[in-house]
């Protein structure tokens, strides 16, 4: 007899967790962007060296940790893994005032802050298919989105702050352990707490016929569908976020003339729609699209190509609202499209190969935001102007709504324990 799954209250501690958990490693992620000039002034090393060493570090081996967590998180579990993301990423933050003065121990730290990013970054798929009915899953992989963005933003507030406190930038990314002390003890309370819902036998028990699913769903259409539309996002998204701000600072005719501070106001407002894009994604497909990935995704990358393309004109570019609206819009449309493919793993792929599938699917997003920085780069530094990036970036959109067609529901895993009945308290 088919017996409906329960899933309990404590799913919504659960959800706050991954909230806190990701919010927090991005703050560690992020926290040398605002600091690299103090960190190369100090170490004597250029500005590029820098930035190799904290950031291209970090999205190398998260890109490489995320694909491996996905693994890890199939056969240890979501918490296990998060508790070991955690600890790297403590010592990648807490050590830096003992190491960060040489290059080579620097280097190894963001190593560790990566290999504890990436698994983090690719379990709430797992998350949202163990503990979260089939309706909410989409809300879950939505506030991630929502909380990396958000810790992002605290990064950028609260580093530069610590450094002006304490005169130290060593200190200043130290500190980023707090973040890793809360999101440890939140952890650590899921872990004394009441267990995930039995949803599958597969994941009661054994795995074993989870590397023979994991194959059949490499060979889907809709899997290189949904890796191809959140490739194509990153790509877009990350190339957006490296150009755009400097586009709306440099003086004409290569740029817009805002300066420094009026790009970054500018860009703030297309990163707090991009926080309430990504926390709203869920509950508009569900209540608007009914649960489908498609037609969101598909959505998402066209608007926000649209919006990228715009900026090129000057009846948007030479109004300020136009073009802080085009830029909201960018930013709400943009947020949509990786928290709904997440959203389509989760409901449609057994839940005993959704971490392989989204550790997949995010170490390609990783490499995907790295190929987009560097297109929009090596464009700019070919012509001197950023119209051929903006192509560029727009045309990635395009390509990511037309792959979006193919997003569809995998028949082979519908008879799967998705379709049991569930109750939620």
């Amino acid at each position: 007899m088919i017996q409906s799954v329960v899933f309990s209250r404590f799913r919504w501690f659960v959800l706050l967790a991954l909230c806190i958990v990701t919010a927090g490693s991005a703050m560690v992620m992020i926290s040398p962007a605002p600091l690299i000039g103090v960190i190369a002034k100090s170490t004597g090393l250029s500005l590029g060296e820098v930035a190799g060493i904290t950031m291209g570090t970090f999205n190398l081996f998260m890109a490489i940790s995320a694909l491996v967590g996905g693994f890890l998180i199939d056969r240890f579990g979501v918490i296990r893994v998060w508790l070991v993301g955690i600890v790297l990423l403590f010592l990648g933050a807490v050590l830096v005032p003992y190491v960060g003065d040489s290059a080579s121990g620097m280097t190894v730290l963001r190593a560790m802050v990566g290999c504890g990013t990436g698994p983090i970054m690719a379990s709430a798929v797992s998350l949202a298919a163990q503990w979260f009915p089939m309706s909410e899953r989409g809300i879950v992989t939505g506030v991630q989105g929502f909380s990396v963005s958000l810790g992002i933003a605290l990064g950028f507030v609260v580093v530069p702050g610590i450094l002006q406190s304490t005169g130290s930038w060593q200190a200043a990314l130290g500190w980023m352990s707090v973040a890793m002390i809360i999101a440890l003890i939140v952890t650590l309370v899921i872990v004394f707490g009441p267990k995930a819902p039995a949803t599958s036998q597969a994941m009661q028990g054994s795995n074993a016929g989870g590397g023979v699913e994991f194959k059949r769903a490499l060979l889907l259409v809709a899997t290189w569908a949904g890796i191809a539309c959140a490739f194509l996002n990153s790509w877009e998204f990350q190339a957006f976020n490296d150009l755009t701000p400097s586009y709306l600072a440099v003086e004409p005719p290569v740029g817009l003339g805002f300066g420094p501070m009026g790009a970054g106001k500018f860009m703030l407002m297309a990163q707090i729609a991009y926080m309430i894009g990504s926390l709203l994604s869920g509950v508009i497909g569900e209540k608007v699209f009914g649960g489908r990935a498609k037609p969101m995704v598909m959505m998402g990358a066209l608007v926000s190509a649209l919006c990228c393309f715009a900026l090129k004109f000057s009846g948007v570019y030479a109004n300020d609202s136009v073009l802080l609206l085009a830029l909201i819009v960018f930013g709400f449309f943009a947020s949509v499209v990786n928290p709904q493919v997440n959203a389509f793993i989760a409901k449609n792929y057994p839940e005993h190969i959704t971490g392989k599938v989204a550790g997949l699917t995010m170490a390609l997003c990783g490499f995907g935001a790295t190929i987009g920085v560097a297109a929009g780069a090596l464009a700019l530094h070919a012509t001197g102007f950023y119209q051929m990036s903006i192509t560029i970036v727009t045309l990635v959109g395009i390509i990511g709504c037309i792959a979006g067609v193919a997003l569809n529901p995998p028949k082979i895993f519908r008879s799967n324990v998705n379709d049991l009945p569930n109750l939620h308290l």
